[in-house]
């Protein structure tokens, strides 16, 4: 393939990602192809290969939006960086404390603009609405301008500059004026340079090769003079501590880095890139060690850097690559928030389609004393089992709770209460703990009549990192037992929570 050809590839695989994750409603292949400057029939073929790998979801509608690997891996960003992982909490503390919208923000390098990591609002009768995702120029503004003082004027470019009102300076020489003085006084205020009426100060921070700011903004009508100074001095107080977060460095890996042999696809090189970038955010070595966690030789490494770097994906330093800006963006845009039931939809509705009974997703927090159902498909056989969410699971009663038990620590066996639900519940702690060591040696629980009387569930548990997360079960009328086959469905049970493991596991 020539060399041109392939990094070309590389970057309508980038772009496309980059779409889904910063969308806010489900966008069409038309849509796409025009935004990008491709052929429908291209984005159409990105756009499968991103689905046979979770990165991409197809709605009723024939839309496309962020899979769900895809917030999988911004969960696990959110987790894993120092920056995302901290200024949640440091910016919460800000609005409070100045009674004003505080932000966080990034330079979305290479680019002339900042992107809106984390935005808190304080109740107040105004607020400026800048969510997660937001795009602000790095010339105009507070937010920006600190940002612009720790990297220069040069990261501007050389287009024209955006007037967004009547005060905005556009004149380069005007801007590095302001520079000099932000420089001195160590923060940045604006009044006015973005939005007409309002007024704000920022100060600068770099975390992990990444440069940006934390800004303090209200109405200039509720802004003195005097407040200006002192949310300068705030906002600089906020940046160092998240200076003082990234200086202790990323969470570190857990475990080892996964090596592919060569010959991958140009998208599965990408994601493996993507994946070992947030698995190692503190940074990836590059060269050999890069070649094994890609799957690709020297050259074809060398082409996805190169790619990644452009686009933002990842950072150079040195000798290893960092987490880039457009990867923290795509995960502002798609949340922290590891929604598990949304995750695994697709897998429960395969499983309760391919058997026909009614299929239970059980979540589970390490300790708890219960776990919970929290989604339920019900089953297409004829005469099927009907379950509710939102129902309490006691880990020791019934298929869902015994296949999370089983891979429990000992002294969460040893402290549970074993209340009878029906006159099948296992009460007797010894006959438990044997039943549970059977459980873990096949991979699979069952439980008949021990929770509800006519009931009988197939159960088989799934992990996040090595720890048990909950569990799949499917339930069937004890009347259709004696013409069950139990094996078969317990083996479908346990494909889908392995499937199910595998896209909630970041390696």
């Amino acid at each position: 393939m020539d060399v041109n050809e392939a990094v070309a590839g590389n970057d309508r695989i980038l772009a496309v990602l980059h779409a889904l994750a910063t969308s806010a409603k489900p966008t069409g292949v038309r849509e796409l192809a025009a935004a990008l400057g491709a052929s429908r029939s291209t984005v159409s073929r990105v756009l499968l290969g991103l689905m046979e790998h979770g990165l991409a979801s197809a709605t009723p509608q024939g839309n496309y939006e962020a899979g769900p690997r895809f917030r999988v891996l911004a969960a696990a960003l959110h987790e894993r960086h120092p920056l995302l992982r901290s200024a949640g909490r440091i910016v919460g503390e800000l609005s409070e404390t100045s009674d004003a919208t505080a932000l966080a923000a990034l330079h979305d390098a290479p680019r002339p603009q900042v992107v809106v990591l984390v935005s808190r609002r304080h109740p107040g009768p105004v607020q400026y609405l800048l969510e997660p995702g937001t795009i602000v120029p790095l010339h105009a503004g507070a937010t920006g301008r600190a940002i612009l003082g720790r990297i220069g004027l040069e990261a501007l470019g050389e287009e024209p500059l955006e007037s967004r009102t009547p005060d905005t300076v556009t004149d380069r020489q005007e801007i590095e004026k302001l520079l000099a003085q932000d420089r001195s006084a160590g923060y940045t205020i604006s009044v006015g340079q973005q939005f007409a009426l309002a007024a704000g100060a920022a100060a600068s921070f770099r975390c992990l090769g990444l440069t940006g700011s934390v800004s303090i903004t209200r109405p200039r009508y509720l802004t003195s003079d005097e407040d200006l100074p002192r949310f300068g001095l705030m906002a600089r107080q906020a940046a160092g501590e998240i200076e003082a977060v990234c200086g202790k460095t990323a969470a570190p890996p857990d475990g080892h880095p996964i090596t592919y042999p060569a010959g991958a696809t140009a998208l599965e090189r990408i994601i493996r890139l993507i994946t070992a970038l947030i698995f190692q955010p503190a940074g990836i070595v590059t060269g050999r060690p890069l070649v094994g966690q890609i799957g690709a030789n020297i050259a074809t490494a060398n082409r996805l850097v190169s790619s990644a770097t452009t686009a933002g994906v990842a950072v150079a330093q040195e000798d290893t690559l960092v987490p880039g800006p457009r990867l923290l963006h795509w995960a502002a845009c798609l949340g922290a928030a590891l929604d598990i039931p949304s995750a695994a939809r697709g897998i429960l509705q395969d499983l309760a389609e391919r058997t026909g009974e009614t299929i239970g997703l059980t979540q589970f927090h390490a300790g708890e004393r219960e776990a919970e159902m929290t989604s339920v498909i019900q089953g297409m056989n004829p005469l099927h089992y009907g379950l509710a969410a939102g129902v309490p699971i006691p880990l020791h009663a019934g298929a869902a709770g015994k296949a999370i038990l089983a891979h429990c620590p000992p002294e969460r066996i040893n402290d549970l209460v074993l209340r009878r639900f029906t006159e099948r519940t296992p009460t007797d702690r010894a006959a438990l703990l044997a039943d549970l060591e059977g459980v873990r040696a096949r991979g699979w629980a069952t439980g008949e009549g021990e929770r509800i009387p006519d009931a009988y569930g197939v159960s088989a548990p799934y992990f996040i990192a090595d720890t048990v997360a909950g569990s799949i079960t499917a339930t069937v009328a004890r009347i259709r037992l004696p013409d069950l086959d139990v094996q078969a469905l317990a083996d479908d049970v346990r494909q889908a929570a392995q499937r199910l493991t595998r896209l909630l596991t970041l390696t």
